[in-house]
């Protein structure tokens, strides 16, 4: 990337100041990301997986081992990227160019995810390898790293940081999946599945593709790089091979706890999440139409706690500290997963057992945070930051792990003899099987997932060192 290219004025920040300010917090760290996160939620996972399933009909080995071998290739194209960030020195930093240029790429790569044409099996298949490698490995690879770097390259002040985390942690989970999980059920009811449809879901997913390209102007315009942030000219910051910064990362045991503590968070997302449209229909309900009602009443009760939760992390936050909140809320959410994997289907049970679940997981909304003071502790040991491949390589496990998810799922559809729907008012009985299946998908993953993450956390006594070493950083 050319030195000057982004000196032009019109691409600075509108952010000026030396610390994070309300313009910067409401647009940069909330609006912005919480638009680009709902783009995300509903092209991706669960209602690509019902794509490929419902409206284009399709199955399959290969089909079922593409996602997790489409995101191990997004891991060594997300080393590049991130070696790409780090040697990237402009007036507008090294991340922020980049999440300039992945608006269009989102834009464009999610309009060709659903622009699969109506030809043979072979070409429909060839189409969807190459649009969902192009969207998942480049264009939202390009985003997920720059974004994940905001907070940590925002400011040393670990307050003001913590509050950023908390904002884009928000924006990024809870508001773009109350609106996909609420609305696209609506929407699909609407639309409608099977072969007649497809113009209808292009329509529709070209749509929401757009919106990325507002979305990250704003997220842009309304984020500055505080810490580490390259200068067109007479830059001081230091050029650490790719080896030197692996070895120090590899070599800290806090960077690699909160390495294994986000891909197990991911799984725990993940598996709940591509789950949740097929455990709504076909555990809660027995047809689409049914199942969408089910949906809307499963997230209204399950995200009602993040509301008023969010007001009082940040308090229970600086009390208690991150690490207590952590250890303390996932141990509740796994109680949660628990109740709503013996449910049976009993919607007062799950229902009850979600709102515990989803009060448990706040703390969830820290791992910026976490993320941020692992960076930071590898500085303080080493001298030098290690933020690009520290990104890269988060991003490489958790794009696998994203990866696995998806193949298990559509491995499970496919082993377990899952009915496809002809329409969505279609009543069709599953097989005990695959409610079972679907069950523990959606609930048993997730709370195994929770109860290692609190081990996890039992260690991770971080946030106490860098109270003082945060000290002679600022």
């Amino acid at each position: 990337m050319k030195r000057d290219l982004f000196a032009y004025r019109f691409l600075n920040s509108r952010v000026h100041a030396d610390h994070t300010q309300k313009s910067e917090q409401i647009f940069g760290y909330f609006i912005g990301p919480c638009l680009v996160f709902m783009v995300y939620s509903g092209l991706a996972g669960t209602y690509l997986t019902q794509f490929y399933t419902d409206v284009l009909g399709l199955s399959g080995s290969l089909l079922t081992m593409m996602p997790l071998v489409s995101k191990l290739l997004s891991g060594v194209i997300s080393v590049c990227i991130g070696r790409m960030i780090d040697k990237t020195r402009t007036a507008q930093g090294k991340a922020r160019p980049w999440l300039l240029i992945s608006g269009i790429l989102v834009a464009v790569c999610g309009v060709l995810l659903y622009a699969v044409p109506r030809a043979s099996y072979a070409v429909q298949i060839a189409w969807v390898v190459i649009s969902y490698n192009l969207f998942f490995s480049l264009a939202y690879s390009t985003y997920s790293l720059s974004h994940a770097l905001m907070v940590p390259l925002s400011t040393r002040d670990t307050k003001q940081r913590d509050s950023l985390a908390m904002l884009t942690s928000t924006g990024t989970s809870m508001i773009p999946g109350m609106l996909t999980t609420i609305v696209m059920p609506l929407l699909i009811r609407y639309i409608g599945v099977g072969a007649d449809a497809h113009g209808s879901w292009l329509t529709v997913m070209s749509v929401l593709s757009i919106i990325a390209v507002p979305a990250v102007l704003l997220e842009y315009y309304f984020t500055r790089e505080r810490v580490s942030a390259g200068l067109p000219d007479g830059s001081t910051e230091r050029s650490v091979s790719f080896a030197r910064q692996l070895s120090a990362c590899l070599k800290d045991r806090y960077w690699v706890m909160i390495l294994f503590f986000a891909i197990i968070l991911q799984l725990c997302n993940g598996m709940s999440t591509n789950s949740m449209l097929y455990y709504c229909n076909w555990v809660l309900g027995s047809s689409i139409d049914a199942g969408a009602t089910k949906q809307i009443l499963v997230n209204m009760i399950g995200q009602a706690p993040l509301g008023i939760g969010v007001v009082i992390l940040w308090p229970l936050v600086r009390k208690f500290g991150k690490r207590r909140v952590i250890i303390a809320g996932f141990l509740m959410a796994a109680a949660g997963s628990l109740l709503v994997l013996f449910g049976n289907g009993n919607m007062v049970l799950v229902l009850s057992g979600l709102f515990i679940k989803s009060t448990g997981s706040l703390p969830s909304y820290v791992m910026a945070a976490l993320l941020a003071e692992a960076l930071d502790h590898v500085e303080m040991q080493n001298g030098f930051r290690a933020d690009g491949i520290s990104t890269s390589i988060n991003g490489i496990a958790q794009s696998a792990v994203g990866g696995l998810t998806q193949t298990v799922l559509l491995g499970g559809i496919y082993a377990l003899g899952y009915i496809t729907p002809s329409s969505t008012s279609q009543i069709i009985v599953q097989s005990d099987a695959i409610r079972t299946f679907f069950s523990w998908c959606f609930a048993g993953v997730p709370m195994l997932c929770y109860i290692v993450c609190a081990v996890i956390m039992l260690f991770y006594d971080v946030e106490a060192r860098m109270k003082m070493s945060s000290e002679k950083m600022l």
